[in-house]
């Protein structure tokens, strides 16, 4: 599974080429142009019980010193792994973090493969240790699998094996890049894993299988409140993935989109998404796409239209990737 790293630099083109240059390092990075929002968001994964993996601080923010962030981080968050960043080649800069515990140190410029190098060689966090021999609560853990055959010949062949395969919530061919997509769902990742590697990848009929877990998205708590207010005036259930199945939708058409986006627009870009009126379903998403939403309308033509006039138009979507459902008991 990819780490997340969580970035914090004031420098927008900084964080777009480092987290672009770590995806391909095998990381997830998560990043944050400020110290205040730092420490918002760090309070919303304490709040949902996780944490990021690693911390790569800026010396000098806009709005708070680096230093005074690093002191605060390692206070209330002593075990996660925090990497000091500088434009500046002073001993003194570097004296002071590791005075104040930081476990690595970086002078600008540098690469995302240098970076990724001393990620690689902080120890794993106690506290991350630890999630792999406590039991977790009971609750179902899902993922997206995107698919893509070698020969499409084995399209239907395999769409009705895998139809009914224990842990495949849905099996949904389409049109686009992807072949299929299934959403599964079992108690841990895991044995999500275990189950794409035994049931798709061991085929050797796909030239592509792209896992991405579903996970619980971390917005304020104000904007949560406000979802939460509208769910329940609509009677909606966010406590399940994809809660309605789309071949329960006897008329119109229904799409997959996926989304990559800025993700310090996260805030903004998911309610915006979750609140439209097309949308059924909104899953925040880690891999290749950030956001995975399932979109119905009266035709596939009224979907685009509205990908295009009310989605591609969102300030931070990066990438639009949209796979048309198709309805093999209608044919």
């Amino acid at each position: 599974m990819e780490k997340r790293v969580f970035l914090i630099d004031d420098e927008a083109s900084l964080r777009r080429s480092l987290s672009l240059g770590l995806m391909q390092e095998g990381y997830d990075t998560e990043p944050c142009e400020s110290g205040l929002k730092a420490l918002k968001t760090l309070e919303t994964y304490k709040q949902h019980q996780t944490t990021p993996d690693c911390i790569v601080l800026d010396v000098r923010l806009p709005d708070i010193n680096g230093m005074k962030l690093l002191k605060v981080i390692k206070q209330n968050y002593p075990d996660i792994p925090v990497i000091m960043i500088t434009g500046y080649s002073q001993d003194m800069i570097e004296e002071e973090a590791q005075e104040e515990r930081a476990d690595a140190y970086l002078e600008k410029p540098f690469s995302a493969h240098e970076l990724a190098e001393v990620l690689n060689g902080l120890p794993v966090p106690e506290s991350k240790k630890l999630d792999v021999d406590v039991p977790l609560k009971d609750t179902a853990t899902s993922a997206y699998a995107l698919l893509k055959f070698k020969d499409s010949k084995d399209l239907m062949r395999v769409y009705d094996e895998l139809y009914f395969e224990e842990h495949v919530v849905y099996c949904d061919a389409v049109k686009g890049e992807y072949d299929l997509v299934l959403l599964m769902q079992s108690d841990s990742m895991k044995n999500i894993q275990s189950v794409a590697e035994e049931k798709l990848m061991a085929r050797g009929i796909f030239s592509e299988v792209s896992l991405m877990p579903v996970e619980t998205p971390i917005i304020e708590q104000s904007m949560n409140n406000i979802m939460q207010s509208v769910d329940k005036a609509l009677g909606r259930d966010r406590g399940e993935s994809t809660s309605e199945n789309p071949r329960s939708f006897r008329r119109g058409a229904t799409s997959y989109v996926f989304l990559q986006i800025e993700k310090e627009k996260f805030d903004t870009i998911y309610p915006t998404l979750y609140l439209n009126d097309s949308v059924v379903h909104c899953d925040c998403t880690r891999g290749r796409f950030d956001i995975a939403i399932l979109m119905r309308g009266t035709s596939f033509a009224d979907i685009d239209n509205t990908v295009k006039n009310q989605i591609k138009t969102i300030d931070g979507i990066l990438k639009i990737k949209e796979c048309p459902i198709i309805n093999f008991f209608e044919i």
